[in-house]
């Protein structure tokens, strides 16, 4: 034995080793992905800033249309920190403004009547302001504490007031209120005076600009104000192109209506150069864009920007002070398609950018030459290998000393994308178009040929023919040969150390387990795009779908997936058709009945195809499309009145009302969810602990639907059957606050539901404490059984058929019996804004519930098993009952840790969860969307029961075996000798 001992050491500490590193690893952040977005980056509100004066290297601020103000870093795109500032409802028309001032470590935002201040580093809130009316215009003044104080201009009713608060409390220093009538325009600060810029009405039409200039330290006037003839070319406030201040030179730009000439005033002087807007070889301009540096200490030099149908040029101009002169430094020339231009500053010295899809020029304002170009190579913007249109763009210039410039760029682009460029080099993309998703689908990622069917086509062959099919396949597979030998060495190695993190497959190709798998999202801006749920979410491919109107959006109402190709349903009848792997279109139908239909319901017909179904206002529906419908088909609808009706197709084709469901006096119908389309059912009833079955109510027919009393303060939950429109359960919750949450789902036969309400104990003692009745957020889970009895199916005994439109009498006289329902009530730390159920490819494993909680930004899983409303109240469970897994109910559930699938993650505006099976039972994919962000996972209600998981360790069972089988050889001798000595003695 004492010869084994040295062998066996080496192999034992080896095992050990790998047992203390990672036998627990954690997972997170490799089987989940995240894309944070900010929403499309503005013109006005996207710059390069020092977020500290001792700081090397600047940030990248934005403040986006959906108000989310972020700082990004340049160098990988990735979210050092983001504020959202408020909620951008649909057709809203908020305005917000960002301001950095020169120098300063603070950030000043304003959107609609709320002024804030903000960290530059970790975006904290220094502090915050609330106006009466919307702020026109915020701009930074020196003060005697050494820092930037505020000015704030706001449309008060019918007033404009001006405010200066404290840079560091917020504190009102003092505040000047103008009752001309005039329409506040901004605020434009010089040294000491601040200008005030309103638009006077005119007596015929138009505006006259109006400059008053007040003293910074007090507020008061300094002479008179300056009124500009202006009127025969501002008739909005769109007329206006640049208001801005330069080497202390405040000036004005306007043009006209017909962009025929441009305006240009040094603000406070009545001096005004014209320009007239050159044609482009014929092209006629469709907007003017003027470009200049935010510093105030650069130059005061312009670039005007024109921008035509196919085509851009440009002009310089150097405003003289002293002179109160405009001239032209020099022309830009034409060049085709739609490009950008962006300026930038160091010192007093102004650069312009020019950027186009093939190449980026740094260009002096001082002359004309070109200080250098960066030849742009094709790159492929979220599958799409051509140019993008860019919208506009923010560029930071660093001298590296002599003639040599740094210089990056953050594009925005067309297709939605922001995109930053270094030298000519591609660095990173945003896919910030993608906000807004309203519908999504999982989608099987499709294969050319399956091996199966190549088989098939081959067995219907004569022999030679099969041989040379099957011959020319197996010619065809060495293509594959030299990748599959490639990638060998590390497939095995990986099998013994295990796979490096964050490494992942990047071919769209199916995996063994399911887990690789596309996901179709559509967004309110009309764009389609594919993502990889398996590589982290990458973007495969992103189009613009369908072409929208001003303030029109893209309603997604159904995806469904067949045979390689998705087809897209739209409210009102819209109809799209693409290639999953590619994006291409294959069919676009727009919808007739954009303007006359509510929203369209999706019907299968006898192929199993679905058909949009067009319902109106009131619920009733609009004129079917030519289809074969089975007869029974149920189409459920919501009309505006808070009905919900059921039309049957019993004789022919058109459908008729079968029933009419109207809740309770002065309640209105908040949501109408159905059965999952994937519920398998793995048993029909539900084994206890001492060997009994309580038998489930499977109906797949059941509707849950939720009602708010609005005058009552009550929220009422039905189970109906959407065949007969009979109701099965219903209940009510008193002291209901609707302006929360109030989320349902249903699935198998249990539904849950959140709502904020006061506690419906059974008893008066659990209902109250220290006299008070309890009041909060709860989570109420209920299940459906045939009846209370184990081993009873109730009215069901004795009944070979049963139909829910005539069903059978169970008592004698003549009531019909309802299923038994056990229900169960949790107080919960926060509202619920959505809840989905978790699903597998056979329904074996027990379902997760998936519920985002909008206060953490987190998406959790609980699973089903601890919120089993059989848990036993008041005392501890029982034998059987601890064999089923039933713990003691506890009215208060916390929400652990363990359960959140997004960690750390800050997950914003999520409104809705969907999930699809993988081939392992244990496992379910999720994927979360909404206005904002994109969330993907995987979760394991009971663990990954069949799979192994990156803790267990090939390398650890192979020097087992080999110990042991080392071990036994070497001990066989001995133990055979001792056998042989001992039987000798005796």
């Amino acid at each position: 034995m004492r010869l084994c001992v040295p062998i066996l050491l080496p192999s034992v500490a080896v095992l050990f080793a790998s047992i203390s590193h990672a036998i627990f690893a954690d997972e997170a952040y490799q089987t989940d992905y995240h894309i944070p977005l900010l929403g499309l980056p503005q013109a006005h509100t996207t710059f390069f800033h020092r977020p500290s004066a001792s700081s090397k290297a600047s940030l990248l601020y934005t403040l986006s249309d959906r108000l989310v103000l972020g700082a990004v870093n340049p160098k990988d795109g990735a979210v050092i920190w983001r504020q959202q500032l408020a909620i951008q409802a649909e057709n809203d028309t908020a305005s917000s403004l960002l301001k950095a001032p020169e120098g300063g470590d603070t950030l000043i935002s304003a959107v609609n009547g709320k002024l804030q201040t903000w960290d530059a580093t970790d975006g904290r809130l220094a502090w915050e302001s609330q106006s009466k009316g919307r702020i026109k215009s915020i701009e930074t003044v020196a003060s005697q504490q050494d820092g930037r104080d505020v000015l704030a201009l706001s449309y008060e009713g019918t007033n404009a007031v001006i405010r200066r608060l404290a840079f560091d409390t917020g504190d009102l220093l003092w505040e000047l209120i103008d009752a001309s009538g005039d329409t506040p325009y901004c605020l434009v600060s010089s040294k000491d005076s601040v200008f005030y810029l309103s638009l006077h009405s005119a007596l015929l039409k138009g505006s006259k600009i109006k400059a008053t200039e007040l003293d910074a330290s007090t507020g008061k006037l300094i002479g008179q104000p300056t009124v500009l003839s202006s009127d025969s070319e501002v008739t909005s406030e769109d007329s206006i192109l640049h208001v801005g201040i330069n080497s202390g030179v405040p000036i004005i730009v306007w043009t006209d209506k017909g962009l025929k000439a441009i305006k240009i005033n040094i603000i406070g002087t009545k001096q005004i150069a014209t320009v007239n807007v050159p044609s482009g070889q014929g092209d006629a301009a469709e907007e003017i864009v003027v470009h200049t540096s935010r510093s105030s200490m650069a130059l005061p030099h312009i670039l005007i920007h024109y921008k035509a149908t196919n085509s851009h040029w440009a002009e310089v101009y150097h405003i003289d002070a002293a002179q109160g002169a405009v001239k032209k430094a020099f022309d830009l020339p034409l060049l085709a398609g739609k490009g950008g231009f962006s300026a930038s500053s160091q010192g007093t010295n102004v650069f312009f950018t020019r950027h186009t899809a093939f190449e980026n020029i740094l260009l002096s304002s001082a002359a004309p030459n070109v200080l250098n170009t960066w030849n742009l190579r094709p790159k492929s913007h979220s599958g799409m290998v051509h140019g993008q249109d860019i919208i506009h763009a923010a560029s930071e210039v660093i001298s590296r000393g002599g003639s040599t410039y740094a210089v990056r760029s953050a594009l925005s682009l067309l297709s939605g994308d922001w995109e930053l460029i270094r030298n000519g080099e591609l660095s990173w993309v945003r896919p910030e178009g993608l906000t807004g998703v309203t519908a999504a689908a999982f989608v099987d990622i499709a294969r050319e040929q399956d091996l199966a069917s190549k088989l098939a086509a081959e067995g219907l062959r004569d022999p030679l023919a099969a041989y040379l099919h099957r011959l020319k396949r197996h010619v065809m597979d060495l293509q594959y040969l030299p990748d599959w030998a490639g990638a060998l060495p590390n497939r095995l190695l990986g099998s013994f150390i295990g796979d490096k993190a964050g490494i992942h497959d990047q071919s769209l190709q199916r995996d063994g387990f399911g887990f690789h798998k596309l996901v179709l999202v559509a967004t309110k801006r009309g764009r389609l795009a594919a993502l990889d749920a398996g590589n982290q979410g990458k973007v495969i491919w992103n189009i613009q779908a369908v072409a929208l109107e001003a303030e029109e959006t893209w309603d997604v109402l159904d995806i469904e997936i067949e045979e390689g190709t998705a087809s897209i349903r739209a409210k009102g009848g819209g109809f799209l058709q693409v290639i999953v792997n590619t994006g291409r279109i294959l069919q676009h139908r727009p919808g007739p009945m954009m303007k006359s239909f509510k929203t369209s319901v999706p019907v299968l017909d006898t192929s199993g195809k679905k058909v949009l179904v067009p319902v109106n206002d009131n619920g009733y529906l609009g004129d079917l499309p030519k289809a074969d419908f089975a007869k029974g088909t149920t189409i459920v609808t919501e009309g505006e009145d808070s009905v919900v009706r059921g039309w049957g197709i019993i004789k022919g084709t058109q459908p008729e009302l079968v029933w009419r469901f109207t809740p309770a006096l002065g309640e209105r119908v908040v949501s109408v969810i159905a059965r999952p389309s994937h519920d398998p059912v793995a048993s029909i009833g539900k084994a206890l602990g001492d060997r009994n079955v309580l038998y489930k109510y499977l109906n797949p027919n059941l509707l849950l639907i939720s009602a708010v009393g609005v005058e009552t303060s009550t929220a009422t939950f039905y189970i109906i059957d959407a065949t007969s429109g009979s109701v099965i359960y219903s209940v009510t919750h008193p002291d209901v606050d609707e302006g929360q949450p109030i989320v349902s789902t249903i699935a198998e036969n249990w539904f849950a539901y959140s709502l904020f309400s006061e506690s419906m104990a059974s008893t008066q003692d659990a209902a109250q404490v220290d006299g008070q009745r309890l009041k909060g957020y709860q989570l109420v889970v209920s299940e459906i059984y045939e009846s209370p009895y184990a081993n009873d199916r109730g009215s069901l005994d004795s009944l070979s058929n049963f139909s829910t439109v005539c069903p059978t009498p169970a008592e004698s006289d003549g009531t019909i019996a309802s299923p038994h329902v056990i229900s169960q009530t949790y107080l919960i730390p926060g509202p619920i804004s959505s809840m989905s159920v978790t699903s597998t490819l056979q329904g074996i494993t027990t379902r997760s519930l998936l519920c985002v909680l909008p206060d953490l930004k987190a998406l959790i899983s609980i699973s089903k098993a601890f919120l089993d409303p059989r848990r036993p109240v008041g005392r501890d469970p029982t034998a059987s009952e601890m064999e089923e897994g039933l713990l003691r109910y506890s009215p208060i559930l916390d929400f652990e840790p363990k359960w959140i699938l997004t960690h750390k993650r800050d997950i914003v505006s999520l409104s809705k969860v969907i999930t699809s099976p993988s081939l392992l039972e244990s496992t379910s994919l999720v994927f979360a969307f909404g206005n904002m962000d994109l969330f993907g996972s995987r979760v394991s209600p009971i663990g990954a029961f069949d799979i192994l998981g990156k803790g267990f360790s090939k390398l650890q069972l192979v020097l087992t075996v080999v110990s042991l089988a080392v071990g036994t050889t070497l001990v066989a001798p001995l133990v055979r000798k001792k056998q042989i000595d001992g039987a000798w003695i005796a």
